[in-house]
Protein backbone atom coordinates (compact mmCIF):
# COMPACT_ATOMS: atom_id res chain seq x y z
CA UNK A 1 0.00 0.00 0.00
CA UNK A 2 1.39 3.56 -0.40
CA UNK A 3 3.27 5.20 2.51
CA UNK A 4 0.98 7.74 3.07
CA UNK A 5 -2.11 5.18 4.16
CA UNK A 6 0.56 3.01 5.91
CA UNK A 7 1.44 5.95 7.79
CA UNK A 8 -2.08 6.64 8.55
CA UNK A 9 -2.68 3.57 9.77
CA UNK A 10 0.41 3.28 12.34
CA UNK A 11 -1.86 6.60 13.49
CA UNK A 12 -4.71 4.62 13.69
CA UNK A 13 -3.16 1.85 15.80
CA UNK A 14 -1.45 4.51 17.92
CA UNK A 15 -4.98 5.65 18.58
CA UNK A 16 -5.93 2.35 19.05
CA UNK A 17 -4.26 1.55 22.18
CA UNK A 18 -1.28 -0.35 20.14
CA UNK A 19 1.68 -1.69 21.98
CA UNK A 20 4.55 1.21 21.62
CA UNK A 21 6.77 -1.49 20.59
CA UNK A 22 4.71 -3.22 17.83
CA UNK A 23 4.26 1.03 16.84
CA UNK A 24 7.91 1.61 16.60
CA UNK A 25 8.31 -1.98 14.81
CA UNK A 26 5.61 -0.97 11.84
CA UNK A 27 7.52 2.99 12.01
CA UNK A 28 10.76 1.00 11.56
CA UNK A 29 8.99 -0.84 8.40
CA UNK A 30 7.77 2.60 6.69
CA UNK A 31 11.49 4.08 7.27
CA UNK A 32 12.98 1.09 5.50
CA UNK A 33 10.21 0.83 2.48
CA UNK A 34 10.82 4.85 2.25
CA UNK A 35 14.37 4.20 2.02
CA UNK A 36 13.62 1.24 -0.60
CA UNK A 37 11.60 3.86 -2.58
CA UNK A 38 14.38 6.18 -2.86
CA UNK A 39 17.03 3.54 -3.59
CA UNK A 40 14.29 2.39 -6.50
CA UNK A 41 14.30 6.00 -7.78
CA UNK A 42 17.75 6.70 -7.76
CA UNK A 43 18.19 3.26 -9.42
CA UNK A 44 15.07 4.11 -11.77
CA UNK A 45 17.18 7.75 -12.69
CA UNK A 46 19.99 5.96 -13.01
CA UNK A 47 18.88 3.72 -15.69
CA UNK A 48 17.13 6.50 -17.79
CA UNK A 49 20.52 8.37 -17.94
CA UNK A 50 21.97 5.39 -18.71
CA UNK A 51 19.56 4.77 -21.64
CA UNK A 52 19.84 8.26 -22.72
CA UNK A 53 23.21 7.55 -23.19
CA UNK A 54 23.05 4.52 -24.83
CA UNK A 55 20.51 6.46 -27.19
CA UNK A 56 23.05 9.13 -27.80
CA UNK A 57 26.21 6.75 -28.02
CA UNK A 58 24.06 4.36 -30.76
CA UNK A 59 23.00 7.92 -32.81
CA UNK A 60 27.03 9.35 -32.62
CA UNK A 61 27.68 5.27 -33.94
CA UNK A 62 24.92 5.26 -36.51
CA UNK A 63 26.09 8.96 -37.77
CA UNK A 64 29.66 7.33 -37.62
CA UNK A 65 28.91 4.43 -40.02
CA UNK A 66 27.12 6.75 -42.38
CA UNK A 67 30.20 9.05 -42.88
CA UNK A 68 32.07 5.69 -43.10
CA UNK A 69 29.98 4.50 -45.79
CA UNK A 70 30.11 7.57 -47.73
CA UNK A 71 33.80 7.58 -47.46
CA UNK A 72 33.59 4.14 -48.56
CA UNK A 73 31.46 4.79 -51.64
CA UNK A 74 33.73 8.41 -52.17
CA UNK A 75 37.08 6.00 -52.29
CA UNK A 76 35.25 3.34 -54.70
CA UNK A 77 34.53 6.14 -57.35
CA UNK A 78 37.97 7.41 -56.84
CA UNK A 79 39.37 4.00 -57.45
CA UNK A 80 36.95 3.55 -60.20
CA UNK A 81 38.31 7.02 -61.45
CA UNK A 82 41.72 6.42 -61.20
CA UNK A 83 41.43 3.23 -63.01
CA UNK A 84 39.78 4.42 -65.61
CA UNK A 85 42.41 7.53 -65.79
CA UNK A 86 45.06 4.68 -65.61
CA UNK A 87 43.39 2.87 -68.34
CA UNK A 88 42.86 6.24 -70.80
CA UNK A 89 46.72 6.57 -69.96
CA UNK A 90 47.84 3.10 -71.43
CA UNK A 91 45.44 3.88 -74.36
CA UNK A 92 46.96 7.31 -75.03
CA UNK A 93 50.89 5.51 -74.42
CA UNK A 94 49.85 2.91 -77.11
CA UNK A 95 48.58 5.21 -79.34
CA UNK A 96 51.79 7.03 -78.80
CA UNK A 97 53.71 4.14 -79.02
CA UNK A 98 51.92 3.32 -83.13
CA UNK A 99 52.51 6.66 -83.96
CA UNK A 100 56.08 6.36 -83.13
CA UNK A 101 56.38 3.26 -84.91
CA UNK A 102 54.33 4.72 -88.19
CA UNK A 103 56.97 7.34 -88.22
CA UNK A 104 59.64 5.05 -87.99
CA UNK A 105 58.54 2.84 -90.55
CA UNK A 106 57.65 5.82 -92.99
CA UNK A 107 61.25 7.24 -92.37
CA UNK A 108 63.16 3.56 -93.23
CA UNK A 109 61.17 3.26 -96.32
CA UNK A 110 61.64 6.97 -97.78
CA UNK A 111 65.29 6.89 -96.63
CA UNK A 112 66.58 6.94 -100.44
CA UNK A 113 64.20 9.68 -101.25
CA UNK A 114 64.91 11.69 -97.34
CA UNK A 115 68.97 11.26 -98.07
CA UNK A 116 68.66 13.11 -101.61
CA UNK A 117 66.74 15.79 -100.33
CA UNK A 118 63.67 14.83 -102.52
CA UNK A 119 61.10 14.80 -99.99
CA UNK A 120 61.18 14.86 -95.71
CA UNK A 121 58.69 13.64 -93.58
CA UNK A 122 57.61 15.80 -90.85
CA UNK A 123 55.31 16.45 -87.49
CA UNK A 124 53.58 19.33 -87.85
CA UNK A 125 50.08 20.51 -85.89
CA UNK A 126 50.47 17.50 -84.18
CA UNK A 127 50.21 15.49 -87.73
CA UNK A 128 52.77 13.37 -89.08
CA UNK A 129 53.73 14.36 -93.03
CA UNK A 130 55.42 13.51 -96.22
CA UNK A 131 56.51 16.88 -97.84
CA UNK A 132 57.87 17.53 -101.04
CA UNK A 133 58.80 20.92 -102.64
CA UNK A 134 56.88 22.22 -105.45
CA UNK A 135 60.33 22.91 -107.59
CA UNK A 136 60.85 18.82 -107.98
CA UNK A 137 56.77 18.55 -108.92
CA UNK A 138 55.86 21.26 -111.07
CA UNK A 139 57.09 23.59 -113.02
CA UNK A 140 55.79 27.17 -111.94
CA UNK A 141 52.31 28.42 -112.20
CA UNK A 142 51.41 24.52 -113.48
CA UNK A 143 49.83 21.75 -112.04
CA UNK A 144 51.30 19.04 -114.56
CA UNK A 145 53.78 16.76 -113.15
CA UNK A 146 57.01 16.39 -114.64
CA UNK A 147 59.52 13.33 -114.51
CA UNK A 148 61.44 13.59 -111.46
CA UNK A 149 58.13 14.82 -109.32
CA UNK A 150 56.71 11.21 -110.79
CA UNK A 151 59.46 9.28 -109.75
CA UNK A 152 59.47 10.65 -105.98
CA UNK A 153 55.49 10.14 -105.84
CA UNK A 154 56.08 6.60 -106.85
CA UNK A 155 58.12 5.85 -103.70
CA UNK A 156 55.28 7.66 -101.73
CA UNK A 157 52.50 5.45 -103.48
CA UNK A 158 54.46 2.35 -102.30
CA UNK A 159 55.10 3.57 -98.54
CA UNK A 160 51.56 5.08 -97.89
CA UNK A 161 50.07 1.16 -99.66
CA UNK A 162 51.95 -0.31 -96.86
CA UNK A 163 50.19 1.65 -94.20
CA UNK A 164 46.93 -0.02 -93.11
CA UNK A 165 43.43 1.91 -91.78
CA UNK A 166 44.99 5.11 -92.20
CA UNK A 167 43.84 7.90 -94.75
CA UNK A 168 45.99 10.80 -96.19
CA UNK A 169 45.15 14.19 -96.99
CA UNK A 170 47.31 15.91 -99.56
CA UNK A 171 47.22 19.73 -99.53
CA UNK A 172 48.55 21.90 -101.90
CA UNK A 173 50.17 25.22 -100.58
CA UNK A 174 52.06 27.90 -102.85
CA UNK A 175 53.46 31.13 -101.97
CA UNK A 176 51.81 34.80 -101.98
CA UNK A 177 52.71 36.04 -104.85
CA UNK A 178 50.09 36.61 -107.62
CA UNK A 179 49.45 34.14 -110.56
CA UNK A 180 50.54 35.41 -113.46
CA UNK A 181 50.65 33.80 -117.02
CA UNK A 182 49.09 30.76 -115.72
CA UNK A 183 45.95 28.51 -116.81
CA UNK A 184 44.45 29.45 -113.01
CA UNK A 185 43.12 32.29 -111.57
CA UNK A 186 44.20 32.56 -108.41
CA UNK A 187 46.45 30.74 -105.82
CA UNK A 188 43.66 29.04 -104.58
CA UNK A 189 42.99 27.52 -107.76
CA UNK A 190 46.38 26.64 -108.39
CA UNK A 191 47.50 24.63 -104.80
CA UNK A 192 44.21 22.85 -105.16
CA UNK A 193 44.90 21.63 -108.71
CA UNK A 194 48.17 20.24 -108.09
CA UNK A 195 46.74 18.24 -104.80
CA UNK A 196 44.19 16.78 -107.21
CA UNK A 197 47.29 15.89 -109.60
CA UNK A 198 48.88 14.41 -107.08
CA UNK A 199 45.69 12.55 -105.45
CA UNK A 200 45.43 10.78 -109.11
CA UNK A 201 48.76 9.87 -109.68
CA UNK A 202 49.11 8.14 -106.69
CA UNK A 203 45.74 6.76 -107.25
CA UNK A 204 46.89 5.26 -110.49
CA UNK A 205 49.80 3.90 -108.33
CA UNK A 206 47.69 1.66 -106.16
CA UNK A 207 46.48 3.96 -103.24
CA UNK A 208 42.98 3.29 -102.25
CA UNK A 209 41.24 6.24 -103.67
CA UNK A 210 38.70 6.03 -100.76
CA UNK A 211 41.37 7.14 -98.34
CA UNK A 212 42.58 9.74 -100.43
CA UNK A 213 41.57 13.17 -100.15
CA UNK A 214 42.47 16.33 -101.60
CA UNK A 215 42.81 20.18 -100.56
CA UNK A 216 44.65 23.55 -101.74
CA UNK A 217 45.55 25.72 -99.10
CA UNK A 218 46.59 28.44 -100.76
CA UNK A 219 49.39 30.85 -99.65
CA UNK A 220 47.56 30.93 -96.04
CA UNK A 221 49.32 27.97 -93.92
CA UNK A 222 53.04 29.61 -94.70
CA UNK A 223 56.16 28.10 -93.24
CA UNK A 224 58.22 30.80 -93.51
CA UNK A 225 58.50 34.60 -94.61
CA UNK A 226 57.65 35.28 -98.21
CA UNK A 227 59.72 37.88 -98.17
CA UNK A 228 62.34 36.01 -99.35
CA UNK A 229 62.60 34.02 -102.37
CA UNK A 230 64.00 30.69 -100.29
CA UNK A 231 61.15 31.54 -97.79
CA UNK A 232 58.85 31.32 -100.74
CA UNK A 233 60.09 28.53 -101.98
CA UNK A 234 59.63 26.30 -98.94
CA UNK A 235 56.12 27.80 -98.91
CA UNK A 236 55.38 26.28 -102.17
CA UNK A 237 54.76 22.98 -101.74
CA UNK A 238 52.71 19.30 -101.65
CA UNK A 239 52.17 17.74 -98.38
CA UNK A 240 50.43 14.33 -97.64
CA UNK A 241 48.97 14.37 -94.42
CA UNK A 242 48.70 10.80 -92.31
CA UNK A 243 45.37 11.35 -90.88
CA UNK A 244 44.80 10.06 -87.17
CA UNK A 245 42.70 7.36 -86.69
CA UNK A 246 38.90 7.72 -85.30
CA UNK A 247 40.14 6.39 -81.93
CA UNK A 248 42.61 8.55 -81.56
CA UNK A 249 41.12 12.01 -81.39
CA UNK A 250 40.08 13.18 -78.19
CA UNK A 251 36.83 11.63 -76.91
CA UNK A 252 33.97 14.04 -76.15
CA UNK A 253 31.82 13.85 -72.91
CA UNK A 254 28.10 14.23 -74.34
CA UNK A 255 26.73 13.36 -70.86
CA UNK A 256 26.50 16.58 -69.12
CA UNK A 257 23.42 18.88 -69.58
CA UNK A 258 23.45 21.32 -72.62
CA UNK A 259 22.81 24.61 -71.47
CA UNK A 260 18.94 25.98 -72.37
CA UNK A 261 18.25 28.83 -74.02
CA UNK A 262 15.38 30.52 -74.12
CA UNK A 263 13.93 32.23 -77.31
CA UNK A 264 11.08 34.61 -77.70
CA UNK A 265 8.38 32.98 -79.56
CA UNK A 266 7.94 34.83 -82.74
CA UNK A 267 5.23 37.58 -83.41
CA UNK A 268 2.30 35.85 -84.82
CA UNK A 269 2.13 36.03 -88.74
CA UNK A 270 0.21 38.93 -90.49
CA UNK A 271 -2.85 38.01 -92.31
CA UNK A 272 -2.49 37.71 -96.11
CA UNK A 273 -2.91 41.30 -97.81
CA UNK A 274 -5.85 41.33 -100.12
CA UNK A 275 -5.14 40.76 -103.58
CA UNK A 276 -4.75 44.21 -105.52
CA UNK A 277 -7.53 45.31 -107.56
CA UNK A 278 -6.68 46.84 -111.36
CA UNK A 279 -7.45 46.68 -114.20
CA UNK A 280 -5.55 44.10 -117.13
CA UNK A 281 -2.96 46.54 -118.99
CA UNK A 282 -4.06 47.26 -122.70
CA UNK A 283 -2.55 45.18 -125.24
CA UNK A 284 0.65 46.61 -127.09
CA UNK A 285 -0.23 47.66 -130.22
CA UNK A 286 1.75 46.01 -133.00
CA UNK A 287 4.32 47.88 -134.32
CA UNK A 288 3.90 48.08 -138.41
Amino acid sequence: MPLRLYALLLLGLAGCGVSQAEYNMRVTEVEKCQAELGANQNQLGASHAREDQLKKEREERDDEIAHLHADANKLANNLQATQREMEALRRVHAQAEQRNELYRTLVARLRDAIGAGTLAVEVRKGKMLVKLGDAILFDPGQALLKPDGQRALRQVAQALKEIPDRDFLVAGHTDNRPIKSSPFASNWDLSTARAVTVVRFLQGEGVDPRRLAAAGYSEFDALADNDTEAGRALNRRIEVVVMPRIDELPQIDISEPQPTTTSTPPPPAAAPAAPATSSPPPPATPTP
